[in-house]
């Protein structure tokens, strides 16, 4: 079966075996994966973040990745685009920059 590359976008708590736990609430990740369809890319997600001692707590999308996507500046295209390349490399989840909330 032929792969693509799918994209999500996850939000997300640290598990409380996470060294983060205390001090951060959760945050939001970008993320690209190498999948047959996009329940075996939510399903690889699941068990990366699961890896990372990470509790999605929305999904809040998964598509294919157009690599033809055009971002607000050239620097963010290229980066996607590297993750992009990078996942299609590898085979495994790609994470882009993890943002982070603080616990209040």
């Amino acid at each position: 079966m032929e792969t693509k590359i799918y994209w999500a976008g996850v939000e997300y708590n640290y598990d409380k075996d996470s060294g983060n736990y205390q001090e951060l609430k959760g945050g939001f990740v970008y993320t690209f994966m190498q999948a047959i369809d996009a329940r075996d890319a939510l399903d690889m997600l699941l068990q990366a973040l699961k890896g990372k001692k990470l509790a999605p707590l929305e999904v809040e999308f998964i598509s294919i990745y157009d690599g033809e996507m055009e971002w607000e500046t050239e620097e963010e295209t290229n980066r996607y685009i590297s993750l992009y390349n990078e996942a299609l490399e590898s085979g495994n989840v790609i994470f882009d920059d993890f943002y982070a909330y603080e616990s209040e």
